[in-house]
Order: C-alpha cells, then sequence, then structure tokens
C-alpha cells in the first residue's frame, strides 16, 4: 500500500459556545480569545504535519475562519450548525475526494498538539487493518480526540460524552499508540495546565504569560534554546523514513529531537517501527551520533 493521503477536518463550534467548562481558566484573558487560541494551535500542529495534505476547519463563526484560513486552512461554512457530528458529516461531504484520500476528524482544542505525534497516529492508522475506521481516546479515556477512515468508508463520528465507547461500539478500532500531546485535549483549567506541561502551541502560551511555545513542536528542526542532551536520554519513535534512514524520537521531556541516516547506520538495527523506545548518544556539542535499544550499549 502506498502512502495515505490524508484530509484532516477540524469541526469548531462558535467561540461564545465552545469550552464551556473552561470559562474563568485564566480570569484576565476573555474566554473567545482562549478557546481561538487552542483552535489557531490545533490547525497550526496540523498544517505542519507532514502526514497531512489538506486541512478542512467547518466553522460558523467569521473569526475562526479568518484566523484559520490565514493560516492556511481551507474553511467550509457550517451550514447545518447542529453540531460536531453534523459538522463532520458536512465537511466529509464538501471535502475534495478523488477516491484516494483518507480522512482524519481532529478535535480544535489540542493546543499542546505536535506534528510528530499526529504523524505517527495516522501512520499507524493507515498501515492497520483495511477498511477499518480507527479512533484515539482522549488522555482519560472516555472522548475522542481523533477518527480516522479509509477512501470509500463512511466517517460515521460518535462525538460527545462517552465518545470512545460509542465509536467502539460502532466498529472503529482503538489506536493503541501513546501519544501525549494528541491525547491532551482541554475542556478545564486543569486539563489547560497539564497540556502546560507538555508545552502549548504559540497562540495559548502567549495568553497564559508563563509557557513558552514547545520546543520543536512545529516539527522543522532541532531544538534552538541550547540543550544539550545528557548521557542515556531515551524516547520514543515518532517519526522513521526507512528510505532516508531518518527519523524523529520524542523524548521524555516532551521534546522533538530529529536524527541522521549515520545515528541510524551507527546503531546496527535494520529497522525501527513507531512507538519503539530507544536510547540517544550524542557527542560533546550534543549532536545525535547513535541511537541504539535500550538493552544495548
Amino acid at each position: 500500500m502506498g502512502q495515505a493521503r490524508w484530509v484532516a477536518v477540524v469541526p469548531v463550534k462558535r467561540l461564545r459556545a465552545a469550552k464551556s467548562r473552561l470559562r474563568g481558566a485564566l480570569p484576565a484573558v476573555p474566554h473567545e480569545e482562549l478557546a481561538l487560541a487552542l483552535v489557531a494551535d490545533t490547525v497550526g500542529a496540523a498544517l505542519a504535519c507532514p502526514a497531512v495534505a489538506e486541512v478542512l476547519v467547518v466553522t460558523a463563526d467569521p473569526q475562526v475562519a479568518a484566523t484559520v484560513g490565514a493560516a492556511g486552512a481551507r474553511v467550509v461554512p457550517d451550514h447545518p450548525d447542529a453540531g460536531l457530528n453534523a459538522a463532520l458529516r458536512h465537511g466529509v461531504q464538501a471535502a475534495a475526494d478523488d477516491g484516494r484520500s483518507w480522512l482524519a476528524a481532529l478535535t480544535a482544542d489540542l493546543p499542546a498538539l505536535r506534528p510528530a505525534e499526529l504523524a505517527a497516529a495516522l501512520h499507524a492508522a493507515g498501515t492497520g487493518p483495511t477498511g477499518v475506521r480507527r479512533f484515539v481516546a482522549d488522555a482519560p479515556g472516555t472522548g475522542t480526540v481523533l477518527l480516522t477512515t479509509p477512501p470509500g468508508v463512511p466517517l460515521a463520528p460518535r462525538f460527545g460524552a462517552g465518545s470512545a465507547a460509542a465509536h467502539l461500539a460502532s466498529g472503529a478500532v482503538p489506536l493503541p499508540g501513546v501519544w501525549p500531546s494528541l491525547r491532551r485535549d482541554v475542556d478545564t483549567a486543569a486539563d489547560l495546565a497539564d497540556a502546560a506541561r507538555l508545552g502549548l502551541g504559540p497562540a495559548t502560551a502567549a495568553l497564559t504569560g508563563v509557557v513558552p511555545a514547545a520546543p520543536g513542536r512545529t516539527g522543522r528542526g532541532p531544538r534552538t534554546d541550547g540543550q544539550v542532551y545528557g548521557a542515556g536520554m531515551q524516547g520514543t519513535v515518532a517519526t522513521f523514513d526507512a528510505q532516508s534512514r531518518t527519523g524523529v524520537l520524542l523524548l521524555d521531556d516532551g521534546t522533538e529531537l530529529p536524527f541522521p541516516a549515520s545515528a541510524f547506520d551507527a546503531s546496527g538495527l535494520r529497522l525501527l517501527r513507531l512507538g519503539q523506545r530507544l536510547t540517544v548518544h550524542t557527542d560533546p556539542d550534543g549532536a545525535v551520533v547513535r541511537v541504539t535499544l535500550p538493552t544495548m550499549v
């Protein structure tokens, strides 16, 4: 099977009605501004994801439409205006479908989302059993943050309270990967604090005034804050290209760390799989020179 072409569909409520349980989380910030920041960071991460060919946002809110449209997303007016599932079905109908596109319904409240984690989840969904819808549950395990479907298979969204169980009952199969930034949706002030510990995207971070944007969050290069990684640092394989023999590790501190082909060649391994744990070996300047299994020396 060739590489899947993904279209991410993101439904967004009107800002005045969005994220009601989050009201007051940042007392000095208007609620609509915080809700918009969550959307902007989610869409920004999806646009930066190398697996995503198009991001389609379904919304009836003009401020959301202007913000995500300027970022590069395609905006579809939410004509049904009847909730997230109706918006998703409308978005799927509006998506340009040449019969080859895979669809990914993504919630709009993932301000810590890292493109590499989204890419890893989509890769897992695209290489699983054929003709099967897949989903990723949120951090508590009761909700859904991502629902995917291959070409020709209806999305059949069941978002809402208890959506993980609803999607499972509808025949969708859970994806078991460990993707903390993907699973961390934000409904409450406690959720926002958890997302801040993972590292917020630029729009939400600017409102908190405390947590900077997550290093490497855009997936466009290594960390640039001067951090040098010590011996024994471990990470999880977020992406790996067998042809170029390069990839990206998600480190335990939440940072995305690219590694070159030379580091893979020095490992003695023949292949890496997504989600695999590796130990990072660096030179005195912090450059990655070798990646190995934790049991190897």
